[in-house]
């Protein structure tokens, strides 16, 4: 793992830190169609197409 890994997980777990930085860094028109009251973390976790236990970063979904 990582160094930075736990660190970066901390930061992006936090959904206004989410929404701060799709705010404030993505310059595209789509971002202001976004309803960002919705955001909402989701599992990472899955099984693979060859049965092992894998764990993804964090994935967040959010209402467009």
């Amino acid at each position: 793992m990582n160094t930075h890994d736990p660190s970066y997980k901390l930061l992006f777990s936090h959904p206004q830190m989410v929404r701060d930085l799709l705010l404030g860094f993505i310059d595209e028109a789509w971002v202001a169609e976004l309803d960002l009251d919705t955001l909402e973390q989701v599992s990472g976790s899955y099984v693979s197409d060859d049965l092992r236990d894998r764990e993804d970063d964090i994935l967040w979904r959010v209402r467009f």
